[in-house]
């Protein structure tokens, strides 16, 4: 299963991320990762930054796994395909994104049964 997220929206994701951090980081269960993004997979799967909670999520829904704007069987077979059935969060190197934004490529997750890898597209300028 590969999921895509968009170049616009990450540098987008990135932005809020740098302003959030100085600010605090949340937890992910009762581990405390350094500055960074989560990949969850719940309703839909999305990226999101572990700065400081505002009263909005911040996140970026991957391209073929978004319940605001696809059907839910389209959607729920893609987050079962990738994370299962159940919820999942994944810890992201804050510098994958940035690499991801300095390229202006979309981040590319590719899930097999037991690994997640991860691919940035270079893109001509």
């Amino acid at each position: 299963m590969r999921l895509t997220f968009r170049a616009d929206k990450i540098r987008e994701l990135f932005a809020a991320a740098e302003s959030r951090w100085p600010l605090g980081l949340r937890r992910r269960f009762r581990v405390k990762d350094p500055a960074g993004f989560w990949l969850v997979g719940d309703q839909g799967v999305y990226l999101m930054h572990n700065g400081k909670a505002t009263k909005h999520k911040q996140l970026v829904y991957a391209q073929e796994c978004n319940p605001e704007t696809m059907p839910f069987d389209q959607w729920w077979a893609a987050k079962r395909d990738s994370f299962g059935d159940d919820d999942g969060r994944e810890f992201i190197d804050a510098g994958l994104v940035r690499d991801a934004v300095a390229a202006n490529s979309p981040l590319i997750f590719e899930f097999t049964e037991t690994t997640i890898s991860v691919f940035i597209e270079k893109c001509a300028h």
